[in-house]
């Protein structure tokens, strides 16, 4: 009988050992088909007033979330987006936008989705990495208010905070 309870229990034990190690090989295999994340780079005290809502179309509709807001980034669920639209604003005085599809899906887990944020003197520029093997880095000036809202453009989609 304790041959058979030790049996038992050794068997037990590895299948738990196995569930876990099947689990682990699961969830890391999860992880690195991920799109990457949004992440703002560039000086604190510039970055402290940013503020970047991405519009995204995926699954027949559109959806827009908040990335990055006054210093802090938010991790928002981009997988099997299609297209992004991208609302930069500084200290809700200077605005932008960029519009790009989703064209690195396949190359999911490479360092991309960066937003790099300079001043060169009264200047803020932006730069949006979306694929390194095919961005040219260009960046874009964010534009005064009063001359940006000329055209159509909807403000609260720059300045409002959205959650998920």
């Amino acid at each position: 009988m304790k041959k058979r309870i030790k049996s038992y229990s050794c068997f037990l034990s590895f299948a738990i050992k196995t569930t876990g190690i099947l689990l682990l090989l699961v969830f890391t295999a999860n992880c690195s088909k991920k799109e990457p994340e949004f992440t703002v780079k560039g000086p604190p005290s510039i970055t402290k007033d940013i503020k970047v809502n991405i519009e995204m179309i995926k699954d027949h509709r559109i959806t827009i979330v908040t990335a990055y807001y006054k210093g802090k980034s938010y991790e928002i669920d981009n997988q099997d987006v299609l297209r992004y639209k991208i609302y930069l604003s500084y200290q809700d005085k200077y605005f932008n936008s960029i519009e790009t599809d989703n064209l690195h899906y396949k190359l999911k887990g490479k360092p991309i989705n960066e937003i790099t944020i300079v001043k060169k003197g009264n200047t803020v520029i932006a730069t949006y990495i979306g694929n390194k093997e095919i961005s040219n880095g260009a960046g874009i000036v964010l534009i005064p208010e009063n001359i940006f809202f000329g055209q159509a453009v909807e403000k609260q989609k720059f300045i409002t905070f959205y959650k998920k």
